[in-house]
């Protein structure tokens, strides 16, 4: 009876494994259909193709070229548009839109022309249109995700990559997913949620903690690897830099430098000269470089080129001085620095008013009129016309003045206002000066405040 018993028992629980490994097998098998069709949406695109084409005009450089081109949406999916660009030996020559969507299985005629660029006139020799120009389709009110930038930093925490992501389309993106591979074997994947419109770039960073690795190293970043967006050009979705480990020195120095006018001038650019050097094993083709003014940042840019070991290249940065007086100048390239070089910068020619003196009480009482002497001065080195003095009150003008004659440099003047107080409380004067030449800097002309109590009592 027992052993019946047992065997009843174990027939029923094989049977409710038996079951419940169909039930694993079935929703594996859904699960999975599942996740092909929602792959296959995913990486849906539309399918555009020159059904036609014709050129026009004669194929001769410094010439237009005219194309007609008739457009087939060969796909289920519609197209948001569609742009047709015009290219030679890679080179974009120019593009035809046409705004609204194309359904599946519809066409279009779209028709434009181009001009033939004389630089290439030996490529066009004895060949047909057909032969050196080629046309690419593609929708047009989509975005265009294309990594554009890798900037690496070696920091305490490890070492920091801020990728710079451009959307060359005509929409939107709504989120950026992206992935980062060293070597060619991926790191890091995760999607950038902030929404990036046509035109507009977008930095993110990823600090990378593993161990640093010497040597020479590919980085790159991959937008949308698995085709979740809607991607007017996948071909431009991944950029890839060449890096180098860090060594016993630096793979950029900077050499000589100079300034072009030697004399400065306030509000004169001139520019700084300097040579750079590649002392590492690989070519460079980001040249970072900061310009220092009196211990503070006044540029910090990248140069974009090709500069080979050993190589060296001349570069210059602009700098228009905005204050009068010795400055010292530094360039800094990858944490090293050039020694400070002493440089004078002379005021501009022309006016600068100077508020010598103007006798405004602290403490008034309403009623009391009262007339100020205000003293000025021009330190500028050209004469100032027109000089006018101007008091306001609490934001309202309530008296003015002005010199019959010019104020020669070096000159003084006296002035007189009038004011009277009309309500108790604290009351702001304010004194404006100005003249009409030449200004010798932005704050030639005056502005000065003073508070006044104004009491209720004689």
């Amino acid at each position: 009876m027992c052993q019946d018993t047992i065997f009843v028992f174990d027939v029923a629980r094989r049977d409710n494994l038996h079951h419940e490994r169909l039930w694993l097998m079935q929703k594996t098998a859904n699960s999975l259909m599942i996740w092909i069709l929602l792959a296959g949406l995913a990486g849906a695109r539309p399918r555009l193709e020159a059904a036609s084409n014709e050129w026009s005009g004669p194929l001769k450089a410094g010439a237009p070229m005219g194309f007609q081109v008739r457009v087939v949406n060969r796909s289920k999916e519609i197209s948001r548009g569609v742009v047709c660009s015009v290219l030679m030996q890679g080179r974009k020559l120019g593009q035809v839109v046409s705004n609204p969507d194309l359904a599946p299985n519809a066409e279009i005629l779209l028709e434009g022309s181009v001009p033939l660029p004389s630089d290439l006139s030996e490529s066009l020799q004895g060949k047909s249109p057909g032969q050196v120009l080629e046309l690419q389709l593609q929708p047009y009110r989509v975005a265009d995700l294309s990594p554009a930038d890798i900037a690496v930093e070696t920091t305490a925490e490890g070492m920091r990559w801020v990728v710079t992501v451009i959307n060359k389309g005509a929409a939107p993106a709504p989120n950026i997913p992206y992935r980062l591979l060293w070597d060619g074997q991926p790191i890091y994947q995760k999607k950038l949620l902030q929404a990036v419109g046509p035109g507009e770039s977008q930095q993110f960073t990823y600090v990378d903690k593993r161990p640093p690795e010497r040597g020479k190293h590919k980085l790159a970043c991959v937008v949308d690897p698995d085709g979740e967006l809607e991607d007017a050009d996948t071909a431009n979705n991944q950029y890839q830099l060449d890096w180098q480990g860090a060594s016993n020195r630096p793979d950029l120095s900077i050499g000589s430098w100079h300034m072009e006018p030697e004399t400065a001038v306030v509000g004169e650019p001139v520019r700084i000269f300097f040579t750079l050097t590649n002392n590492g094993e690989v070519e460079m083709f980001k040249l970072p470089v900061q310009l220092k003014i009196n211990d503070k940042v006044e540029q910090d840019k990248k140069f974009f080129q090709s500069l080979p070991p050993g190589g060296e290249a001349e570069l210059s940065f602009s700098w228009i001085p905005s204050e009068a007086g010795e400055h010292k100048l530094r360039l800094i390239c990858q944490g090293q620095a050039t020694s400070p070089k002493p440089i004078a910068v002379a005021g501009r020619p022309g006016y600068k008013l100077q508020l010598v003196s103007a006798d405004i009480p602290k403490r008034s009482h309403m009623g009391k009129d009262w007339i100020f002497d205000v003293v000025l001065k021009n330190q500028g080195t050209l004469p100032c016309d027109s000089v006018k003095a101007v008091l306001w009150a609490d934001g309202s003008r309530v008296w003015s003045a002005r010199l019959s004659n010019p104020l020669p440099p070096g000159g003084e003047a006296t002035l007189n206002l009038r004011w009277s107080a009309e309500q108790p409380g604290t009351h702001q004067l304010r004194i404006e000066l100005t003249g009409q030449g030449a200004k010798a800097d932005q704050e030639a002309d005056v502005n000065k405040t003073y508070p006044v109590q104004v009491d209720a009592g004689q």
